[in-house]
């Protein structure tokens, strides 16, 4: 029973394998689009909502880590 398992196991090990090469091969053959990152980036950070939120939750984080702070002796 122990060799068919370890048999079964290393034919599961070359499948994953297999399939990892696969999408390896999938992902290197796919070309690259930064320009496309770059215009949806812009369009996001021009958004007033989003930067709106981006900066609530930074000042909430700041404010938060300085009253722990405060009480560990961290000069904010």
């Amino acid at each position: 029973m122990s060799g068919k398992c370890g048999m079964a196991a290393v034919v599961v090990a070359i499948l994953t394998t297999l399939l990892n090469a696969a999408v390896f091969i999938g992902q290197l053959s796919t070309p690259v689009s930064a320009r496309g990152a770059e215009t949806s980036a812009s369009k996001l950070l021009g958004d007033d909502d989003f930067v709106d939120g981006v900066t609530k939750l930074v000042r909430k984080t700041v404010r938060d880590y300085c009253t722990v702070g405060k009480r560990g002796g961290i000069d904010c």
